[in-house]
């Protein structure tokens, strides 16, 4: 029995609980109240090497509360969705910045190795205040993201690849050989229906995310934000559930298994 819970504990805990989609299906979403995390960043930065990898576990153990955006500068990544991107941020802050610089719901809001706690902070202060998003719906199938055009404002549609192989070795990457959250593509849809595209938003990558924000055409804070993936994402409400439930378990047994204080008889003693 003692084996039995034990190893009922170990499968608890162990389970993973995922998000994810196939390619061959369509996926469905509306529009959310997710905090938009942008992180301006470049492979030969020594800082973004050591602070990349712990985004994407940043990102996973968020669950739907933020969605997390790399944009590479003046390296092997950059591309034109990216430096498009750049240019929308600088519409409403055009100071000079370094890598990693990140803006939390379009705002600068740190830079350097040290800024997540400042980060977090902004995180957390805006899913205090952000309000509902209006109602859209978006699906993502095997030939990309399907959206409607937005009443007001714009629609911008962003293309992640995860894992992102990179080819520059030694000093111009003192980091890991892959990126996550790399953009890679990105469409802007306005109110007039006018749709721009920055690099093929069709040819998806293996292990992918599309990050669909409604925000204003000038500059500002996002409305709405949603991302869908198909990567496996353990679902942290569930994995906190499981050590809740194993907890109950190990205690039930252990009132269970504890032997009951046996009291002598004075003829005993």
């Amino acid at each position: 029995m003692r084996t039995l819970l034990a190893l009922l504990i170990v499968v608890l805990m162990a389970t993973p609980v995922t998000t994810a989609i196939a390619y061959d299906t369509t996926h469905e979403a509306e529009l959310g109240r997710s905090i938009l995390v942008e992180e301006r960043t470049a492979i030969w930065c020594p800082s973004c090497a050591e602070i990349d990898p712990e985004l994407s576990i940043v990102a996973d153990s968020h669950g739907a509360r933020i969605a997390i955006i790399g944009l590479h500068v003046e390296d092997e990544f950059e591309n034109e969705a990216s430096l498009a991107r750049i240019a929308y941020q600088m519409q409403s802050d055009s100071t000079a910045y370094g890598t990693p610089t990140f803006f939390v719901d379009h705002m600068k809001t740190a830079e350097g190795y040290e800024a997540w706690n400042d980060v977090q902070k902004r995180i957390l202060t805006q899913e205090n205040s952000r309000s509902a998003p209006e109602s859209m719906s978006f699906s993502v199938d095997s030939m990309g993201a399907h959206y409607p055009i937005p009443d007001y404002g714009q629609l911008t549609i962003m293309l992640l690849e995860h894992n992102k192989e990179v080819l520059a070795s030694g000093e111009d990457n003192p980091g890991e050989s892959i990126r996550d959250r790399v953009l890679i593509a990105m469409t802007v849809v306005s109110s007039n229906g006018t749709e721009v595209v920055y690099g093929n938003m069709t040819e998806l990558p293996e292990s992918w995310s599309f990050v669909f924000i409604h925000e204003p055409v000038d500059g500002g804070e996002p409305y709405g934000v949603r991302e869908i993936t198909n990567r496996e994402i353990p679902s942290p409400e569930t994995n906190l559930l499981g050590w809740i439930m194993a907890a109950g378990i190990l205690l039930g047994g252990a009132m269970v298994f504890i032997p009951k204080k046996k009291h002598l008889i004075p003829e005993e003693e």
